[in-house]
């Protein structure tokens, strides 16, 4: 087992505490784990240095110096100046530094030597949420990346971390009218049953009102109506976490996940949701 394999091991146990949730360890899972074969892929025979320097800079890593990290990476460049797996690297402790600038760069240098590898792509759709790029860019880039991700969670986290882009309420005063005035025209749609026009609509209000919980519950709905389930789910756990302190919003999104389990003939999932309605 090289130094690669066994520092990225390393760095799952190390940060396993940071992501207690569910999503959170499918996406620990899913980042770190499976992109060991990138790792082990590149060919370091004859390379002990390059070996030993990967280590310390994923060492330096785990400890959050990420500085020092890619400071260490630059050696591992000087050894092999083609692995892209280090530029990858590289871009993730800019990303972790907020230099999302940087990190473009050296994601752009892995992406030139290795064109197809799908983790790449994802992130330089974390960083262009990070970026604040409009919603609709950003809704078109997962939706491209999907044929090549093949993972359904892969997608929701990235949808959830377009739902969870920052709204700067200080400069947009009018929001919470904003936001009665978008659902108001979606429940309109909703009740003469134009499924496909209030998809649009909702899409569009999102750029408005990202936090509006409302519009979640209705595209959501939309789905359900078109039978495209996968996508209502997403939609209810995107808008999830805007429901908080609002339990009559919040007893509307557990019945409609009650309505798309049961089309589903998920009964343990019906079961669940309805011990949610209980307990409200």
């Amino acid at each position: 087992m090289t130094a690669i394999l066994k520092v990225s091991i390393w760095e799952i146990i190390q940060h396993w505490n940071k992501y207690c949730s569910l999503q959170g360890m499918r996406y620990l899972i899913l980042i770190y784990l499976l992109s060991l074969g990138q790792l082990m892929a590149q060919d370091v025979k004859g390379k002990s240095s390059l070996d030993e320097y990967f280590y310390d800079a994923m060492t330096e890593r785990l400890k959050s110096n990420f500085e020092q990290s890619n400071d260490l990476f630059e050696q591992c460049l000087s050894i092999d100046s083609q692995n892209d797996a280090i530029y990858f690297k590289m871009a993730q402790n800019y990303f972790d530094l907020k230099d999302y600038d940087n990190s473009l760069l050296y994601l752009d240098k892995a992406q030139k030597i290795n064109p197809d590898n799908k983790w790449y792509q994802k992130l330089f759709i974390e960083i262009k949420i990070k970026q604040q790029a409009p919603r609709k860019e950003l809704y078109k880039l997962i939706k491209d990346f999907e044929p090549k991700a093949k993972n359904k969670y892969l997608i929701r986290d990235l949808y959830w971390q377009v739902s969870r882009m920052q709204l700067d309420v200080r400069s947009k005063p009018k929001a919470v009218v904003k936001q009665v005035n978008e659902s108001g025209k979606l429940k309109t749609l909703w009740q003469q049953k134009q499924y496909k026009k209030l998809i649009e609509a909702g899409e569009q209000a999102l750029e408005k009102t990202p936090d509006d919980a409302g519009i979640y519950l209705y595209m959501a709905k939309a789905y359900t109506a078109l039978k495209k389930y996968s996508d209502a789910r997403d939609y209810l756990d995107m808008g999830l976490d805007f429901t908080s302190g609002n339990k009559s919003m919040l007893k509307s999104y557990y019945q409609q996940y009650i309505e798309i389990f049961t089309a589903l003939k998920q009964k343990k999932k019906v079961d669940k949701y309805r011990q949610k309605l209980q307990k409200l």
